[in-house]
């Protein structure tokens, strides 16, 4: 799921990593560390059970997702089931942490434990693998695949989602998106509409979002920390299977990273943030990368508001096309010892040469849960969306997603 700020040390940011991937329930302690000779090895995981029912309006003939991130088949609306149960998700986290005098250091992996390739299109037995080392004087440096800096340190309103991420959750995952490749994991900012709260790189949750990068954070100094991630090829991911060739449509030389700046006054949190996204083309005839995002969040006595505004520009469009792409979000949540509830809502325009391209989601979710026992989190969320295609009236597509389930964080 969806960001996480940065933990001031290796144990810590280990349990943010494992929150990262499994949702916005409150996260549990890890379980007792094994020790092997100087390094601490942890083993946590995440799994969930999810039933959905979709009730969406859809007149165009489009290509259907008929299963959970499997294989598509081309057909009119409709095809699609309207129930499912799925297990979505299900993931195994690893770290292994050593500490010297001076510094720490250790490892993560996180492993994919679904049946089959996930919705977000990892077909691989990772989702994450890096190596890290930190100090509270230098900060800390992440090597490998995982999430660059722009996305820890980016705030908007699915931050303060409970459930499965809100705007930023599982909805998408029983809808057919008129316009959007029904692949999994496929780049949804450079479909006909945009709907997640995600710069450029981070939409594609399958291979670009944890492209193999080298991260540097700064400690965080009077509530605020920078961090900046570079990228050689947005493509490669992983292992020298994985490396891709250069004019295939990725983004190389890619700097990510942003501030985030953290205060608490007389009982009232403030967290303020800027990122971005820069980068060159690889095909000829395509935009560059430039993409940024302002975003914040206040709490106070449970109660937390957050929102951002998001400028995606005409990133990897075609040149001539003058797409534009921009999207906010805004939210709202309350939390009361192990129960929380929150409002999200999304929304997202693309621009392009003659109004008759020009697209627009909305999204407005509502999420609840409850932590019935130690890591054992119930939870419903209800997503009411609609986009609108400016090519055709018959395009349209609206509708709503309820989900019910339940995720053991271990």
């Amino acid at each position: 799921m969806k960001k996480f700020l940065l933990a001031t040390t290796a144990l810590v940011g280990f349990a943010a990593s494992a929150q990262a991937g499994g949702g916005h329930m409150p996260a549990e302690a890890a379980p007792a560390p094994a020790n092997t000779g100087g390094i601490t090895v942890m083993v946590g995981g995440n799994i969930a059970f999810e039933a959905s029912a979709t009730d969406q309006d859809n007149n165009a003939g489009i290509t259907d997702r008929s299963a959970i991130g499997g294989a598509s088949a081309t057909g009119t609306a409709g095809d699609t089931r309207d129930v499912h149960f799925t297990n979505p998700n299900t993931e195994i986290n690893i770290t292994a942490a050593g500490s010297t005098e001076n510094f720490d250091y250790g490892a993560v992996v996180e492993l994919n434990a679904d049946i089959d390739e996930d919705v977000e299109g990892d077909g691989g037995n990772a989702d994450k693998t890096y190596l890290f080392a930190e100090s509270d004087n230098f900060g800390r440096v992440e090597l490998g695949a995982n999430t660059g800096a722009e996305g820890a340190l980016e705030v908007d309103a699915s931050n303060i989602a409970r459930a499965t991420g809100g705007i930023d959750g599982n909805w998408w995952h029983y809808v057919d998106t008129d316009g959007v490749s029904s692949t999994a994991g496929a780049d949804l900012t450079s479909s006909v509409f945009s709907i997640k709260p995600n710069l450029v790189l981070d939409n594609n949750e399958a291979t670009t979002q944890d492209a193999t990068k080298i991260t540097y954070y700064t400690p965080r100094f009077s509530g605020l920390q920078l961090g900046v991630s570079y990228v050689p090829d947005s493509g490669d991911i992983g292992s020298g299977a994985n490396l891709s060739l250069k004019n295939n449509g990725d983004a190389e030389n890619v700097f990510t990273g942003g501030v985030n700046y953290e205060a608490n006054m007389e009982g009232v949190g403030l967290t303020l943030a800027a990122v971005g996204e820069t980068g060159e083309a690889e095909a000829t005839g395509t935009e560059d990368l430039n993409a940024y995002s302002l975003g914040g969040k206040v709490e106070v006595a449970g109660f937390s508001v957050a929102g951002n505004w998001a400028d995606q520009g005409d990133s990897l469009s075609a040149v001539g096309s003058d797409t534009e792409s921009t999207y906010w979000t805004a939210g709202a949540a309350y939390e009361n010892g192990p129960a929380g509830v929150s409002v999200t809502y999304f929304n997202g325009e693309r621009d392009a040469t003659g109004t008759a391209n020009d697209t627009e989601t909305t999204n407005l979710v509502v999420g609840a849960d409850y932590q019935l026992a130690p890591g054992f989190t119930p939870y419903v969320e209800a997503a009411f969306f609609e986009l609108e295609d400016g090519a055709a009236g018959t395009q349209d597509n609206d509708g709503s997603v309820v989900l019910l389930g339940a995720e053991l964080s271990f």
